[in-house]
This record gives C-alpha cells, sequence and structure tokens, in this order.
C-alpha cells in the first residue's frame, strides 16, 4: 500500500491539503473494486482543526473533492486533545520546544457511506507515552485503535 506522508513544515498545509486529496482519491479508486474497511494511519502532521484534516473528517472540501473518515480519538475520547507531539516527550528537539503541543498522528476509519460498514471503532488510545526502561519510542506518541467487525443488517 502506497504510503501518504505529508510535509511537516508548519507552514505548508497547503501541500498537506494536495497530498491529502491526492491520497484519499487513490484510495477510493481501490477502494471500489471491493466493499472492504479502510484504515488510514500514520502521522499526518496536521492538527485536527487543519484544512487536510478536515477533509479527511468530511468537514471541509479540498479541490471539488470529499471525503469522510471517523478519527478513532476524537471518536474515543471527545473530550481529549490527544497530543501525540507534545515536549512532555524529551525527544522533542530543542527547535520544536517552541510551539505548544498537537494532535498529529491518526487513525481514520472510512464511513460507511463509501461501503458496507465492516468495522467500527470501539476504542482508541496513545501507547509509547512514557520511557520503558529509560528508552523513549519516538519523538511522537503512538495511537492503538481496536475495531469490532458491524453487526451484519438484519431484514426488517
Amino acid at each position: 500500500m502506497p504510503t501518504h506522508k505529508p510535509s511537516w513544515r508548519l507552514e505548508a498545509e497547503q501541500e498537506r491539503e494536495i497530498q491529502s486529496v491526492r491520497a484519499a482519491l487513490f484510495i477510493d479508486q481501490l477502494a471500489e473494486r471491493r466493499p472492504v474497511a479502510v484504515v488510514v494511519a500514520g502521522d499526518m502532521d496536521a492538527r485536527p482543526d487543519s484544512a487536510s484534516m478536515r477533509f479527511w473528517t468530511g468537514r471541509q472540501s479540498l479541490a471539488g473533492n470529499s471525503v469522510a473518515y471517523q478519527d478513532a480519538w476524537e471518536f474515543s475520547n471527545p473530550s481529549d486533545p490527544g497530543l501525540t507531539f507534545t515536549t512532555d516527550n524529551p525527544l522533542v528537539t530543542s527547535d520544536w520546544r517552541r510551539i505548544s503541543g498537537r494532535r498529529i498522528d491518526y487513525i481514520l476509519l472510512r464511513c460507511p457511506n463509501h461501503a458496507p460498514a465492516a468495522a467500527t471503532i470501539a476504542s482508541c488510545r496513545r501507547l509509547f507515552d512514557e520511557p520503558t526502561h529509560g528508552t523513549w519510542a519516538s519523538d511522537h506518541f503512538g495511537l492503538t485503535c481496536d475495531l469490532s467487525a458491524a453487526a451484519p443488517d438484519l431484514p426488517s
């Protein structure tokens, strides 16, 4: 599967928008071939309120396109910002210590109007947000998500 790794630079939201649209359209083309659950996960380098993430979550169209993915963190933890890049982590370099913490890592589940609801989000939580034997896993905290198979539609 191709990797969607957007530009990390703070001022590069336009590039992240273009990259998001291209990645989402590519995924749509692949998913048209068979009705499966689609999960997009990773470091998106964008806050939840950015245009690129608003696009992924169906809150904003970009370049005449729209998609809708459920943000697993938001679904499971609606009142928690879920910071994944923060100075609480000592691996965050000194250059980045001047910006506020942010959530830039995501697990996104394609919404059921695109395909049969093959899965639902059961939970989402951070991981690697503490050192193990004094060692941090990354400069980002990770996310993990539990999905449940959706119950089949029953005839009325």
